[in-house]
């Protein structure tokens, strides 16, 4: 092709027209910027398609939906520069000093967002190490939410009210992470008062009659169900039970509306703060 065009094409247009070192320099860079062009837009098609089928193999496998974006992007960016320096290239510019000068402008450029950097690391530490994923309920700094995206430089979350926070990952990394949601159980623990003289043995059936019939509580270990304190008014029993995660929330309202009707159906009284005042006849 380049042999067709300098004896023929460029040879003809010499002949006729008197183009000058600027004219006979543009004919010979044509080729090679026709041969660009075609590189850069086969490669940039070519990144797409591969891109899709290492994220199609990374469903297959299962991976993790933030991991799953995260190499999505790397891939098709590395790919693209290869691209753009390949069709450089073909174009007949030295790629070895554009590669020293972005060499040279990416340290520079990594001392100017040294913190958006640290988010970037932070952010593959995110994704690798598995500390959460998106749709697990966490805690970050006081901070509780559903997260909703797990991005290079920030984690998305929903709060329960609706709210959209945005975390920076090197905040995510430096602070300490709970996460609700990692097992699929958790324990509720609450209190329950009584009043003084009631049966401790019927108070303790009725409570457990009371988890049996609540539809999240698991069983895989036994409720823990005791007296806690002796207070003024009541006896407080604390009731420990295990609970599916999911519905963590929704199940203290079940609990304790069940165990308000069997505390009523066994007739024991649920006391409120009382003062006894006895009054001495200072005259007796």
């Amino acid at each position: 092709m380049k042999d067709f065009w300098n004896n023929y094409i460029v040879a003809a247009f010499e002949k006729y027209v008197d183009f000058g070192a600027i004219g006979k320099w543009f004919l010979n860079m044509v080729p090679k910027m026709v041969g660009g062009l075609l590189v850069l837009i086969i490669g940039w098609w070519l990144a797409g398609i591969i891109a899709g089928i290492v994220v199609r193999g990374m469903e297959r496998a299962k991976v993790d939906q933030g991991v799953r974006t995260f190499l999505h992007s790397c891939v098709k960016v590395i790919i693209k520069v290869i691209v753009v320096i390949t069709a450089l290239s073909t174009m007949g510019m030295n790629v070895t000093t554009l590669v020293a000068a972005l060499g040279t402008a990416g340290v520079a450029i990594g001392l100017a967002l040294k913190d958006s950097l640290s988010n970037f690391a932070s952010g593959v530490l995110i994704l690798f190490n598995h500390t959460f994923k998106v749709g697990d309920f966490i805690e970050i700094d006081g901070q509780k939410g559903t997260v909703r995206r797990i991005e290079l430089m920030f984690t998305t979350l929903a709060t329960a009210d609706n709210k959209r926070l945005v975390i920076p990952n090197s905040v995510i990394t430096n602070d300490m992470i709970i996460n609700y949601t990692a097992k699929s159980t958790r324990r509720q623990d609450m209190t329950i008062g009584v009043a003084y003289g009631s049966d401790i043995l019927v108070v303790k059936k009725a409570i457990t009659a009371a988890l049996k019939s609540c539809r999240d509580v698991s069983w895989e270990k036994e409720p823990i169900i005791g007296i806690a304190s002796f207070d003024e008014s009541a006896i407080t029993f604390d009731v420990k039970v295990w609970v599916n995660t999911a519905t963590f929330n929704a199940s203290r309202y079940e609990i304790n509306e069940n165990i308000l009707a069997e505390l009523n159906k066994a007739g024991i009284e649920i006391p409120f703060n009382q003062l006894d005042v006895h009054m001495i006849d200072a005259k007796s």
